[in-house]
């Protein structure tokens, strides 16, 4: 995962020369320029925020005046997440900065930021990895209320995807979780497939039930997008669906489908945000939703 620099804009000539130090000590970090300008700042700090395991603090003193980094560097600490400060002004001392910075990993030279940095996310790559969970069967992975907490636990984001999502349809209190995180601003993206799909029925081993639920499903969650422009259901003509996912912002659930077990009883995997099976799982899912295309109400009717 990357390392967010929380920086003022006034500070630029210094920031430069961090970004070109990490970048030649092949540190992974957030770049700011990848943020679209149609969209919220705030949204996208925030999302930024969620991505990046490590704040680099450049404390000066238009740093330290600025509320959008003291912001920044509040999330990352209220978060639990490393923060480490770098001195780039040599005349701060403790008594001109802030108190909550005092006690925290400090750089004063861009070798000591580097190697803290270096070990700060390497550190999280170790705790994401035994954060992985493996379970033979989806049953083992627990009850309704198991999946429901993926639910309640999220705040920005939820991604479904599945080939029928019965079992979210029959799941209970699931359209009034869904809008109620939506109402707060969650982007919810719901996506499965097409009865019209070429390799559905050589997936499925019972596709007129699936005949059935696919458009009973569909329109269920078509229902819940209605009421709030948040959620967005997409259904995949073409491609495929090699797992089911739930993805949250903390974890992604991925249930595996295997010819020799029976529908949605496959082995299963629950990973934290910060592993790398949940960023391959989130490059999947983001290829097929842009598979799948966005389709307006004009062409649903």
């Amino acid at each position: 995962m990357p390392a967010f620099i929380s920086h003022s804009f006034k500070d630029e000539a210094i920031y430069s020369a961090i970004c070109l130090a990490l970048d030649g000590a092949h540190v992974d970090r957030w770049d700011p320029t990848t943020m679209s300008p149609g969209d919220s700042l705030a949204g996208q700090l925030r999302k930024a925020i969620l991505d990046c395991e490590v704040c680099i603090f450049l404390a000066t003193r238009s740093s330290i005046a600025s509320p959008w980094c003291l912001a920044e560097v509040g999330a990352f600490w209220g978060s639990g997440k490393m923060v480490i400060i770098f001195l780039a002004d040599p005349d701060l001392t403790d008594s001109i900065l802030p108190p909550q910075f005092k006690g925290n990993l400090m750089a004063t030279n861009a070798y000591e930021l580097i190697r803290a940095t270096k070990i700060a996310l390497e550190s999280h790559k170790e705790k994401a990895a035994n954060d992985m969970k493996f379970f033979e069967t989806s049953s083992e992975f627990g009850t309704e209320s198991e999946w429901l907490k993926l639910l309640h636990d999220t705040n920005d984001c939820l991604d479904i995807m599945g080939v029928a999502l019965l079992s979210w349809r029959k799941t209970a209190n699931f359209k009034n979780i869904v809008l109620q995180k939506a109402q707060n601003g969650c982007k919810v993206r719901i996506l499965m497939m097409h009865l019209q799909n070429p390799v559905l029925q050589l997936l499925a081993s019972d596709f007129e039930m699936l005949r059935v639920n696919i458009p009973q499903n569909y329109e269920f969650f078509e229902e819940i997008a209605r009421e709030n422009s948040n959620v967005e259901v997409r259904q995949l003509k073409k491609g495929l669906l090699h797992f089911f996912m739930t993805r949250s912002d903390q974890h992604a659930v991925i249930l595996q489908f295997l010819a020799s077990q029976m529908w949605g009883k496959g082995p299963l995997w629950k990973c934290a945000r910060d592993s790398g099976l949940y960023a391959v799982a989130t490059q999947e899912f983001e290829t097929l939703w842009k598979t799948s295309g966005a389709i307006t109400r004009k062409q649903k009717k």
